[in-house]
């Protein structure tokens, strides 16, 4: 993705803007969602906490509250949504956990071995986001990588935000 931010970049990026800024402290973002948006390929950042309890795999794990759109090759913050005004999720308490982190899927992984999975994960948005806007066929063994990584890193707890939020991505990239 070259002439395109990089994911991590474009993480960066937003970690800093003015949007970002008007979130509470203790965000941070979770694995993004890609999707296509007004014709354009947009990275959907979505942000929640953890808290940490001082027992090992015991961090509490918070919903989704905040997603930060961005389009990737106008490299713009589109727009910045606070769950908590949408109807769907009316009456849902998101100071409440929703889980625990370290879950089954990554617990035996060393610091090294995950971070090495999230790399590549990352490269793999890269790849997924360059051929979305190139309009060109996203190679098959990539998609299946990308759905295997994102099925390990992605909280199970979290799954059901996803599902509900972007029902495709999810369909496609985590189920």
């Amino acid at each position: 993705m070259s002439e395109y931010k990089s994911t991590k970049e474009i993480l960066a990026q937003i970690r800093t803007s003015k949007p970002f800024c008007k979130m509470p402290l203790g965000y941070v973002n979770g694995y993004p969602i890609v999707t296509v948006k007004n014709g354009r390929v947009c990275i959907v950042v979505p942000f929640l906490k953890y808290k940490k309890t001082g027992e090992v795999d015991k961090t509490l794990v918070y919903p989704i509250r905040y997603l930060m759109t961005y389009a990737v090759k106008d490299q713009v913050i589109m727009s910045l949504e606070d769950l908590s005004t949408n109807k769907a999720f009316e009456g849902f308490d998101f100071n409440a956990p929703v889980g625990y982190f370290r879950h089954e899927a990554v617990k035996e992984l060393t610091k090294a071995e995950y971070t090495q999975k999230q790399q590549e994960l990352y490269e793999l948005y890269d790849s997924f986001a360059a051929a979305l806007i190139e309009k060109k066929e996203y190679p098959v063994s990539d998609l299946k990588r990308f759905r295997e990584l994102l099925g390990i890193l992605v909280e199970p707890c979290l799954r059901p935000f996803y599902k509900t939020l972007y029902p495709n991505f999810y369909k496609n990239c985590i189920e």
